[in-house]
């Protein structure tokens, strides 16, 4: 009995393993579907930076699934098939995701280096505005300095002698 269990297992194990599903008729090629998970990332990455109200969530995610499903020209049973069919053939899906991290990676990498530009450009603006604002203020106070020893001076220079005669 033990035997025919063995052999029965294997068959089915032989039967399974040996099951090629053919290629959807709607599958998104791999160039499209890598593009098309990148921007289903963003979007995801996107949604979580958005509030957690299950409504909000739901009406926002909604809209910009179905504008990335919109830009790339795809419907959602489309992408179900494909991702269905990219699972089960794990080595086009472990391709497929190595791109896609790439691609996010990059993204990332500009995004910081853009960032960390402006932030230098920015206290670059500030130091400058801070310099300038001394300067503005040291001849602000070089001009109050001379004014005030010039109205001294004219003072000194009208004022009647009073033992004049």
């Amino acid at each position: 009995m033990r035997f025919y269990k063995n052999l029965f297992s294997l068959a089915l194990l032989f039967l399974t393993a040996c099951n090629h599903e053919p290629k959807p008729d709607n599958l998104i090629d791999q160039d499209q579907f890598t593009s098309l998970l990148v921007d289903m990332h963003l979007a995801d990455g996107y949604l979580s930076t958005k509030s957690q109200v299950p409504d909000t969530l739901a009406f926002r995610g909604n809209g910009l699934y179905a504008a990335v499903f919109k830009r790339h020209q795809v419907d959602s049973a489309a992408f179900r098939k494909s991702y269905q069919y990219y699972a089960v053939h794990l080595e086009q899906m472990g391709e497929i995701y190595t791109t896609v991290l790439k691609t996010l990676t990059a993204k990332n990498d500009s995004i910081t280096k853009k960032l960390a530009a402006e932030e230098m450009q920015r206290s670059r603006l500030a130091a400058d505005s801070t310099k300038k604002a001394y300067k503005t203020d040291s001849a602000k106070r070089a001009v109050k300095q001379d004014s005030a020893q010039k109205t001294a001076a004219k003072k000194s220079i009208t004022k009647p002698v009073a033992n004049h005669k």
